[in-house]
């Protein structure tokens, strides 16, 4: 027994000894997967075992375990790793975020909320989808990444992009919705670092938008910016560079071919040939001549950190941006500061500063006159002198770019204080005071010059304005979030905001200013030129708000949203306006009877319906009757205007209120897969009661003729698709693919007395579109054409306008009156898109990443307005020139020769279909833990933005911002330019 009993003890000590033995020392760091970040905190526990260790401020970690063992290795929102405990110098351990759809917090306003508890429609788009391509715009980083958002974009630096979301709902006021930064309402981003965007959400329905009820009427983009962690400091520099050219130009006749065409023109008029084609000097690419290769550049520097009682967030930015018409520079400087303060466990304060200093040397959009004027003159002769053609009344565009100055310069400084207190876990109380301060400066001069009889002037002239806003939102709201018996989960908000926006404007100008840049002042000229004037508005709000989020037993979701609006913007009876939503959603894969079913790892139901409010309209349409003064007339028998009158220049609808909207959204959101595969189909109806601008009769005495009122319905309704997939096949290889479509109706369903609301003038007498009961907003009414009359005595066999001659295009009488005129004109179309659409691909090997981001629309309609005004003389379109009609070519496709003014028919109107590759770009992460100078991030990228646009209109761009009854006529279009740049993204 004493033998074994020794025997026993032996092998236990041998058994304890080998086990000392194979003990090692394991060493690493946990990192983000995507972003390189340090993920402090971060648990390691040897499988099976209590022993374990957290990640340090570095991410760092060091724990001794048995050799063979497995760590477990865990961060809350990523995905756990099972790995083998090895000896080695220090592991690299990457955790990949979770991919639960459902589980994700959203910013809903005023608040968050998990997606499984949102009743609306809301779109995402999170820091990974904005950083690893360069944005030259904050809107930019929306198009294509999400259902229901159109962007319509201009060429021009420093210029926002138009933002639609599901469809244009006004008619007079801003379609565009808000966007509130950090708490901060605006209807500018020009001025946000995009480098500073943490994520942007959309809110697309009224559901979501009720919580901000007056300002929400057309949308809601709520953007968050980047704060300081807990944890060591983070230093980074992030740069690109870039060259950006003329996607697309449209083919001119070139000298001989307008000479040719000019002479045929004037013969059919009976007048004398303006060119001896046989002795033409010059032929003149005016598209060339005006446009150059710009440059575009950005250097971004940020550093962050913080304790467990203080974060910090600063960053300075500087951005360039050459435009491709010549002598159009953007020059941006902007720095930005976030910092939170907790004094003990109940109390946390903090600030945000965001400071824009911005530039920007206009230039006239000199692209219609390259377009028109004739290319058998020279920008300038052998002399020195500006070109021009005789007998054409258009200027030259690069003397017109050279004799203009004009610059602007806009301070701007926005950001909010803040103090929040949580006297218990379920009760945050918190108050904001949120501004936006801007001032402006625009000068222009022109000097004393002369090219043509048609572009000279007689004296300089100086122009400056002084323009001021201040904009603040004082919040106070108080949030309640409790769950009660395991199952009762509550999240009610109240709150009370309180606004105001002011501005001033002072404008003066005088003739007789020297050339000399630095005497630039309005009192270096004559002084009996002056005239000067000023103006100023001020808007007031104040709102009351309350919502309230109710779950029971995380499977069935009620919210409804309460808020009274008052604003100084409507008569005193009609201040107060009441805006709401209600609804519900459903977690159906949280039921029992789906525990045993593998198709949906994620399967939700929402419909809500609510109202929201506009006051977005023209200031003081509703409070203010204003006169102005008549120009002098004879009165009494004098020979000469000795008196002026008095007549309105703006009168009040006192009946005017709230532009309201009303609408319906009903949505499923799924995953399946093993959540590859996300998803969501949404449906949409909304109504909107719009102002519109009513013609009033001349005996009014309106010298406009015109008042706002309401007296129009219009509907957009659609379905919205989108479809994203994630897979990692292997450690080394991952990629992803994401699709989103939206199908839109716009209609007009109602207008007071079936009026035709018209606009869309080609500055020459013609107006193309019309606003009708039954149709789009600005839909494009025009004759429609049966072809070219071939003879004259076709022409007179038929109905035609006066002047019609052999060559001319076709009318129809279409009521066959017998008569061609206004009444005679059909619907053709209008800019509004029946379908948009995004498509995005990527992939992710080893350290390469690549990705694409491609955006289109198709069902659209655009009006060549540049081609169907005529000025007498102008150049024509190569294709339009070659194939004319002429007593030589009978049998020609294209109109004869001609400078009269065309009738606005369907030959002017175009397919506005579009696809377009929006940015492309390729990566490469260098391994920065080999260089040992504490880097954790470093790559290098090239990208090309707009490479490859496939469209079937003829001019420069099929995307043309404007007004909503006047949008997609292009006259005068700053083009969508093509960018190809490099880039390099360090951290520490």
């Amino acid at each position: 027994m004493r033998k074994k009993t020794i025997l026993l003890l032996l092998v236990a000590l041998v058994s304890a000894s080998s086990l000392f033995a194979q003990t090692i020392r394991v060493q690493g760091v946990i990192v983000d997967k995507k972003t390189g970040e340090t993920l402090i905190g971060s648990s390691i526990i040897q499988k099976g075992t209590t022993n374990g260790t957290t990640a340090g401020v570095n991410g760092d970690f060091t724990l001794s375990v048995p050799q063979n063992s497995v760590l477990v290795v865990s961060y809350i929102g990523y995905v756990s790793q099972e790995i083998k405990a090895i000896n080695a110098s220090t592991l690299r351990i990457r955790l990949e975020e979770e991919n639960k759809a459902l589980d994700e917090v959203m910013v809903i306003g005023y608040g968050t909320a998990k997606k499984s508890q949102v009743v609306g429609s809301v779109s995402s788009v999170k820091s990974e989808e904005l950083t690893k391509q360069p944005m030259l715009t904050a809107a930019q980083g929306l198009q294509g990444k999400t259902s229901g958002i159109q962007i319509i974009g201009s060429g021009e630096p420093g210029s926002q992009p138009q933002v639609r979301i599901r469809g244009t709902n006004t008619i007079t006021a801003d379609a565009n919705p808000i966007y509130v930064v950090d708490g901060v309402i605006t209807s500018d981003i020009t001025n946000i670092n995009t480098s500073d965007i943490e994520s942007m959400d959309v809110l697309k329905d009224a559901a979501s938008q009720a919580i901000y009820g007056s300002r929400a009427a057309n949308g809601v983009v709520l953007i968050t910016t980047r704060a300081g962690k807990t944890g060591k400091v983070r230093v980074s520099f992030d740069s690109y560079f870039g060259v950006k050219s003329m996607t697309s130009k449209v083919k001119m006749a070139d000298a001989k071919t307008y000479a040719t065409y000019t002479n045929e023109a004037r013969a059919y008029d009976s007048q004398p040939a303006l060119f001896d084609v046989n002795t033409l000097k010059y032929n003149t690419n005016w598209f060339d001549a005006i446009t150059r290769d710009g440059l575009v550049q950005n250097y971004n520097f940020t550093i962050s950190g913080g304790t467990d009682n203080v974060t910090y967030y600063f960053s300075a930015n500087q951005f360039g941006d050459q435009g491709i018409l010549k002598g159009n520079d953007y020059n941006r400087t902007l720095l930005r500061n976030s910092n939170t303060y907790k004094l003990g466990k109940y109390i946390k304060f903090g600030h945000t500063l965001n400071i824009s200093f911005a530039k920007d040397n206009m230039k006239p959009n000199e692209f219609a006159d390259a377009y028109r004027i004739g290319t058998t003159a020279p920008v300038r002769d052998t002399n020195g002198n500006y070109g021009y053609v005789s007998g054409l009344s258009v200027a030259n565009p690069v003397a017109a770019l050279d004799y203009t100055h004009n610059f602007t310069n806009d301070t701007r400084f926005q950001g909010n204080v803040f103090a929040e207190i949580n006297p218990t876990p379920e009760l945050t109380i918190r108050s904001s005071f949120n501004f936006n301060k801007a001032a402006r400066k625009e000068t222009n001069y022109i000097p004393k010059y002369y090219v043509s009889s048609v572009q000279q002037t007689s004296k300089s002239t100086l122009s400056i304005a002084d323009r001021d806003s201040t904009y603040y939102i004082i919040d106070n709201n108080i949030n309640f979030h409790k769950t009660f018996i395991e199952k009762h989960e509550v999240n009610a908000t109240v709150g009370h905001s309180s606004e105001k926006d002011k501005g001033t404007a002072l404008l003066g100008t005088r003739t007789g200013v020297t050339e000399q840049e630095n005497l630039w002042y309005l009192d270096q000229g004559d002084v009996n030129s002056a005239t000067n004037n000023g103006s100023g508005y001020v808007l007031q709000r104040e709102s009351w708000y309350g919502r309230l989020i109710y779950t029971f037993d995380q499977k069935y979701n009620l919210s409804g949203v309460l808020r009274r609006d008052g604003s100084s913007a409507f008569p005193v009876d009609k201040k107060w306006g009441t805006f709401y939503s209600f609804g519900g959603s459903w977690i159906v894969n949280h039921e029992n009877f789906m525990a045993n079913q593998h198709l949906f790892d994620d399967l939700k139901l929402r419909a809500s319906y609510g109202k929201i409010g506009n006051d977005n309209l023209p200031y003081g349409t509703g409070t203010i009757t204003s006169v102005t003064t008549t120009g002098a007339y004879n009165f009494g028998g004098n020979s000469s205007p000795v008196s002026q009158g008095l007549t309105f220049d703006q009168i009040k609808d006192a009946t005017i209120t709230w532009e309201t909207t009303k609408g319906f959204d009903a949505g499923i959101e799924f995953s399946t897969l093993g959540r590859r595969l996300s998803g969501e189909v949404s449906y949409y109806n909304k109504l909107t009661n719009a102002y519109v601008p009513i013609t009033m009769p001349t005996a009014s005495g309106d010298a406009d003729n015109r008042v706002i009122s309401q007296a129009a319905d219009v509907r957009n309704s659609g379905v919205e698709v989108n479809l994203n997939w994630k897979h990692r096949l292997t450690s080394n290889f991952a990629y992803h693919a994401g699709f989103n479509i939206t199908f839109n109706t716009n209609n007009v369903d109602k207008v007071r007395g079936g009026l035709q609301l018209k606009d869309g003038s080609l500055g020459n007498g013609n107006i193309v579109t019309y606003t009708v009961e039954g149709q789009p907003i600005g839909s494009f009414w025009v004759y429609k054409t049966d072809g070219i009359y071939k003879t004259l005595a076709e022409v007179n066999g038929s109905p035609h306008l006066t002047g019609t001659q052999a060559g001319d295009l076709k009318l129809v009488d279409v009521n066959k009156d017998g008569v061609i005129n206004d009444k005679d004109r059909v619907f053709e179309g209008s800019y509004q898109p029946k379908t948009y659409f995004g498509l995005n691909l990527g992939f992710d090997y080893k350290a390469f990443d690549f990705s694409v981001d491609c955006y289109g629309n198709l069902g659209n309609k655009i009006f060549n307005g540049k081609k169907a005004v005529r000025f007498g003389n102008d150049n024509i379109e190569s294709a339009r020139a070659e194939d004319r009609w002429s007593t030589t070519n009978p049998n020609g496709t294209q109109p004869r020769a001609s400078n009269a003014i065309p009738a606005p028919s369907d030959y002017f109107v175009e397919s506005g279909n579009f696809f377009r590759i929006n940015n492309m770009t390729v990566g490469y992460s260098l391994p920065a833990e080999k260089w040992h100078v504490g880097l954790s991030k470093l790559r290098v990228y090239a990208t090309a933005q707009n490479p490859l646009i496939l469209k079937k209109y003829s001019g420069f761009t099929p995307e043309l911002p404007g007004s909503a009854t006047a949008s997609g006529i292009e006259l005068s279009i700053y083009p969508v330019s093509t960018t190809y740049m490099v880039g390099v993204n360090v951290s520490f």
